[in-house]
């Protein structure tokens, strides 16, 4: 899947950038705009590699190799390298499965603020947003593609991580859930991330 929106960004990038053999030097290709039809990739893009992206998985590493010892790793440096490796990867079949199913499923991705007053209002827009999305008329849905993500990254993790077993991936699960709804309402009631 990854190879494939790959693919098409790169085949698009390609098909507007002048051929190496052009007499017209001095013209510049132009960019790429983000569109309708490509605004899909560039928010996969982000949420696979964006700073986020990147602060939960040292953030999320470190405090992992802090509580709890994995049988198979190290305390050292190369046990924390082995739990950013893991995470990495959680990260990625995570993301791509989100990202293919709202794909599939027409549904939105990103995140939308509230624009209400109060805390209790507040509250409730972070939960509805972590757990439901948009639907290409702007109903709102159960988020299959966020639930399902998050579960297959937690799961995918039992295929390199042998002394994890089904129960820690589902509690680990669940609790990812708990906090990105956590995160969601710190970011309602601070304004960060609008």
């Amino acid at each position: 899947m990854v190879a494939a929106t790959l693919a098409g960004v790169a085949g698009k990038a390609s098909a507007q950038t002048p051929s190496v053999g052009s007499a017209d030097v001095s013209h510049q290709p132009p960019s790429i705009r983000v569109s309708p039809e490509n605004a899909r990739v560039s928010n996969y893009l982000h949420d696979l590699a964006g700073p986020g992206a990147f602060v939960s998985l040292i953030g999320g590493s470190v405090l992992e190799q802090l509580r709890q010892k994995r049988r198979s790793w190290d305390d050292g440096p190369n046990g924390l390298a082995q739990q950013l490796a893991s995470r990495a990867g959680q990260a990625a079949v995570e993301v791509s499965v989100r990202h293919g199913l709202a794909a599939v499923m027409h549904r939105s991705t990103d995140y939308q603020p509230c624009d209400c007053h109060g805390f209790g209002p507040k509250v409730e827009h972070a939960l509805l947003e972590t757990f439901t999305d948009r639907r290409a008329d702007g109903t709102r849905a159960l988020s299959v593609p966020t639930i399902a993500g998050n579960y297959a990254g937690n799961f995918a993790r039992l295929g390199w991580e042998h002394d994890r077993g089904v129960g820690q991936a589902a509690l680990d699960g669940t609790l990812s859930l708990g906090f990105s709804a956590l995160f969601n309402i710190a970011r309602e009631l601070t304004g960060v991330g609008r």
